[in-house]
């Protein structure tokens, strides 16, 4: 009877026609393997390993341990679970009898938790033969290890993996290609993957939707539009992959005019609009810069999914406008929908964009008493970051005390937050504390570090934090990085030193970099430097925006060659962009 069940329908009905047999007394006669693979294989479908263990050790006691069908779905049980994976292994292990099913299962299970090393390792024993023949790759084996690469951002791994499909003719199965395609696309590599798109015996609707997510990718539209409308003429159907994949591209190129074209044609042709379809519209709007467009797919769609909404949030968040992003929140709680994760973010971003705080405190007490979200290692995290945006540290630093568990980004954000507020010291204590909790820094908080060292004139120990960043942690320096030392020199009127770092730094300078040396030039009187600087600024591959040629005129008439200021001014008067005006916000606390 448990065999005769739907498995994939009612998993819970395998479980509980097997529970009614336990309590008959009839759980010792049954002896049949398929009847235990298909119980086991329900717990799965559940997430009942506990159950599923039991039934395995049932299993041993009766004897039937040597049915390979029986083991393979014990192998899947486990090697689903990342707690549970050494299990697997030990499964696997001990397995009288091995087929290529066995390995596949493990490798899904390395894939899954993101041991794809280990996954390799056991790749490389099964040609060698060290399981028998049995246990030969198929088709499956080389789409679950590929699929691996591109999750795992393997691409060196996916492309030798292809070598082998070559060599064997699995790449001209379409499965393989298929994968084959989406990792190419994703990485980049268009031309490759258009090549084995070309070269495919048959195309199958998975061909189509890689090949126009590949072009979504890297926003081109046209190419991504042009493949659908061929597939379209090919009489080959298209689903809900297919039109993300076109709004998606849209998104990304931020093109307006196509994504209201796919938009129409889904309205037209009546596809149903999903909540990932939804989703992928409003971002594709806010993208485009068209929140209003954003909103009524928001207000058309009736589902109450907050997905939708945290969508719509994060693309007001995105188009500067915050305050509709937090009456959005009101929203929210009016319709009885819960916030996860991503509301919050969404919402404290857009207080720590506007510098409303008053907002933020609100937000924060209303994380704090919901048990859901109040163990939140990422909202504190962005709250902390608020707070220090806001410019109030006290009440950064008094969150930052009461995590339970800090990771690399909550001890950033706080030295980030110290560094910002001119609390240079404050911040290098910060860093020193984090690495004597061996918690290892990133890129980012030495940028925060480098910045606290140069706001506070403390060059020494910037000079020692560059050092340590490159030798000791292995962080290949970024513009940002060189920026801060150049601008701590020369804030400090050790320009010569600024000028040799320039010359050694491992990436190339930019216009703010070289504006910070030749305005130090201008400050610390050193003229003929700066003079220098100018002349060879138009060797330099970089932009020459407004703001260069006012650090140009500046120091040109600082030494009085006024026919060069002359021409500098000039130059400025032919440009055709303009100074973006600033602004700023105010809160009432009152």
């Amino acid at each position: 009877m448990v065999r005769r069940l739907n498995l994939d329908a009612d998993p819970f009905g395998v479980v509980s026609v097997f529970r009614a047999m336990q309590r008959l007394k009839r759980y010792g006669s049954v002896a049949d393997p398929y009847v235990y693979a298909s119980l086991v294989k329900a717990c799965n479908k559940l997430w009942a390993t506990r159950e599923g263990e039991a039934v395995h050790c049932h299993v041993v006691r009766i004897g039937l341990d040597s049915h390979v069908n029986l083991w393979n779905s014990i192998l899947n049980l486990y090697s689903c679970s990342e707690s549970l994976i050494g299990y697997a292994c030990r499964v696997f292990d001990i397995m009288p009898h091995r087929t290529v099913v066995s390995v596949n299962a493990m490798l899904s299970g390395f894939v899954k938790n993101s041991m794809l090393d280990e996954g390799v390792g056991l790749f490389k024993k099964v040609l060698r033969c060290s399981f028998g023949l049995e246990c030969r790759p198929n088709y499956v084996t080389l789409v679950v290890l590929v699929s691996g690469c591109v999750e795992l951002d393997a691409f060196i791994v996916g492309k030798v993996l292809h070598l082998y499909c070559c060599k064997t003719g699995l790449d001209l199965v379409n499965e393989v290609c298929n994968v084959l395609i989406d990792l190419y696309s994703k990485y980049g590599y268009l031309g490759e993957a258009v090549r084995m798109f070309n070269e495919m015996p048959e195309r199958d609707l998975v061909s189509w939707n890689s090949m126009i997510a590949g072009y979504a990718g890297v926003g081109d539209c046209r190419k991504a539009l042009y493949l659908f409308r061929e597939m379209r003429e090919d009489n080959v159907g298209f689903d809900r992959v297919s039109l993300i994949s076109l709004i998606t591209a849209a998104a990304n190129g931020r093109d307006l005019g196509m994504g209201k074209v796919v938009h129409g044609y889904m309205t037209a042709t009546g596809a149903d609009i999903t909540v990932a379809i939804g989703t992928a519209l409003i971002n594709m709007y806010s993208k485009c810069g068209s929140t209003k467009c954003a909103k009524k797919v928001l207000d058309a769609l009736q589902d109450e999914s907050i997905v939708l909404w945290n969508s719509m949030i994060h693309g007001y968040v995105e188009s500067g406008q915050n305050q509709e992003a937090l009456v959005l929140f009101n929203q929210i709680q009016s319709r009885k929908l819960r916030p996860d994760e991503i509301t919050m973010v969404g919402l404290i971003l857009a207080c720590r964009n506007s510098g409303d705080m008053s907002h933020g405190i609100s937000i924060h007490s209303y994380i704090e008493n919901d048990i859901h979200l109040q163990g939140s290692v990422v909202l504190h995290n962005a709250l902390i970051d608020m707070y220090a945006k806001c410019g109030n540290m006290s009440l950064a630093k008094v969150l930052f005390d009461k995590m339970p568990s800090k990771d690399v980004v909550s001890w950033t954000s706080i030295i980030v937050g110290h560094a910002i507020n001119g609390e240079g010291k404050e911040a290098i204590r910060a860093f020193r504390k984090m690495c004597a909790e061996k918690v290892e820094p990133n890129s980012v908080t030495f940028i925060g570090v480098l910045s606290a060292c140069d706001h506070a004139g403390l060059v020494d120990e910037g000079l020692k934090f560059y050092d340590d960043m490159c030798r000791l942690y292995h962080i290949k320096p970024r513009i940002e990085h060189c920026g801060c030392i150049i601008d701590m020199l020369a804030r400090a009127g050790r320009l010569e030193e600024a000028q040799k770092f320039v010359k050694s730094m491992p990436t190339e300078l930019n216009a703010v970099a070289w504006r910070m040396l030749v305005n130090a030039c201008r400050v610390h009187g050193d003229f003929s430097r700066g003079l220098c600087l100018v002349s060879g600024f138009s060797d330099l591959s970089i932009l020459h925006g407004a703001e260069d040629h006012v650090a140009s005129s500046n120091i040109l008439a600082e030494a009085g060659k006024w026919d060069d200021v002359l021409k500098e001014r000039s130059l400025m008067g032919t440009m055709t962009n303009t100074k973006v005006a600033g602004r700023s916000s105010i809160t009432d606390f009152r």
